[in-house]
């Protein structure tokens, strides 16, 4: 019974290891926290950051809001579909650039477009009106309206820099402009922060 016992335990031990090593190695995991945030380029600093203050409170929206199930954020190499093409990336996505996020938002749908670097396409005011009314931009769009994230707010001294231009009946009353709030606010923080705009070692730019 004994030798049993400790039979048991060295098959044990051993399938527990085999699957430690399948997960921490197998999975990258080990060699991603190798991976160095900063680095020199071509005399270059290249810096990689967190996501901070309104865009970290954005990335919390577009996963509470299920932008992930529709959009990728992974740009794939020549030859493995039309990413570069299309414009999505100068370049393809490697491991480095997702080394700081904690909760990596690759996506396996393209419902829409990849937004890997939708933050160098795209300016604020776009993106505000995107949320707003999707196909006032893109008449083919099939993204949900966000309209419930703006509100109808007094105009006091001079209209916000954020307020939609709206016209007809989508304009609201006399005296009022419509502003988005914090959460779309931070939602666009997020967004702009959606940069591929820099080289690593890994993946040669395509210019």
């Amino acid at each position: 019974m004994k030798k049993f016992f400790c039979l048991f335990l060295l098959v044990f031990a051993g399938v527990a290891c085999s699957w430690v090593g399948l997960l921490l190695i197998g999975s990258g995991a080990l060699s991603a926290r190798k991976l160095e945030t900063s680095l020199t380029v071509a005399g270059d600093d290249v810096v990689l950051e967190m996501d901070l203050g309104l865009a970290a409170r954005g990335k919390e929206v577009y996963r509470e809001l299920g932008c992930v199930q529709c959009h990728t954020q992974q740009v794939r190499r020549p030859g493995y579909g039309g990413d570069l093409d299309r414009g999505w990336g100068s370049r393809q996505t490697v491991a480095r650039d997702y080394v700081l996020q904690d909760l990596v938002a690759l996506g396996n749908r393209r419902i829409g477009p990849d937004l890997t670097d939708v933050g160098s396409r795209r300016d604020t005011e776009w993106f505000y009106q995107h949320l707003y009314d999707p196909t006032s931009l893109v008449d083919w769009s099939t993204s949900p309206s966000y309209a419930y994230l703006f509100y109808d707010k007094e105009v006091t001294d001079e209209t916000s820099a954020t307020a939609l231009k709206l016209e007809g009946n989508d304009a609201p009353d006399p005296g009022f402009e419509r502003v988005p709030n914090f959460d779309a606010r931070a939602l666009v923080a997020y967004l702009e922060s959606l940069r591929l705009d820099y080289d690593l070692p890994e993946s040669k730019r395509i210019n």
